[in-house]
């Protein structure tokens, strides 16, 4: 009866140095792979920054152009409010209505400054906006939202203040020939005789169109931080996009 023996090499153990170098050698190729997926991911995430940089960047010019529209607008309809609320405290607003009817024409136009926030609310909503490296960017892009967020909520505010005494204004004024105003910049609405004024419907007026003026006053203030910052804005991001 045969014996068979099997192969030395079938009963050889390793040597502990292998088990070391394969060890090594899986160990190296999960690294490796974790590193080349960091690497993709980060470079997905830097083409991702870059579009939304860029997007934000269109972003910012259209917001310009609203501000410096705005603060135009604005600074021109200040000193009509000043002769508005002069002409009450001095009663004198039957003397010349076609004067009157001019100053109302200007200081009632109605400018809503379009503000958009849109890019900045993809970035934040996608993660985008943690993805910026660059502190000093991220610090900028909050405080101009802040000033965006605050010339908002004042406006808000000022409205529903206003709006109040909006009613018994309308009483008191004649706005039937404001209709053409908007489509003829050249048209003087022609308005009736004001009705004697008691006392307190001429504080009521003059606190009317005093807040109003003080309303744009801080507009105008608020619409000059927001170009600085707009200003700062672009130069920052311009760097990072031709770099």
């Amino acid at each position: 009866m045969e014996v068979h023996h099997h192969p030395d090499v079938y009963h050889k153990r390793k040597h502990f140095r292998e088990y070391v170098l394969e060890f090594f050698m899986i160990f190296l190729a999960v690294t490796m792979g974790f590193f080349a997926e960091s690497i993709r991911e980060h470079s997905v995430e830097s083409r991702k920054t870059r579009q939304y940089l860029e997007t934000f960047k269109q972003e910012l010019i259209n917001n310009k152009r609203a501000f410096v529209i705005a603060d135009s607008v604005y600074k021109s309809i200040i000193p009509s409010l000043d002769s508005v609320i002069r002409v009450f405290f001095e009663k004198r607003e039957n003397q010349d209505l076609h004067l009157m009817g001019r100053l109302l024409r200007h200081v009632k136009r109605v400018l809503n400054t379009s503000i958009d926030k849109a890019a900045y609310l993809q970035m934040v909503n996608s993660g985008g906006l943690k993805n910026l490296d660059n502190l000093a960017l991220r610090d900028s892009i909050s405080t101009y939202v802040g000033q965006i967020e605050t010339f908002e909520t004042f406006n808000t505010l000022v409205y529903n203040r206003i709006g109040n005494a909006l009613p018994e204004i309308m009483k008191l004024e004649d706005l039937h020939d404001f209709q053409y105003s908007a489509s003829d910049p050249d048209h003087i609405p022609e308005i009736m005789p004001y009705p004697k004024l008691r006392e307190g419907e001429r504080r009521l007026m003059i606190y009317y169109y005093a807040n109003h003026k003080g309303q744009i006053s801080s507009d105008v203030i608020m619409i000059e931080k927001m170009i600085h910052s707009n200003d700062h804005l672009m130069k920052m991001i311009n760097e990072i996009l031709d770099n």
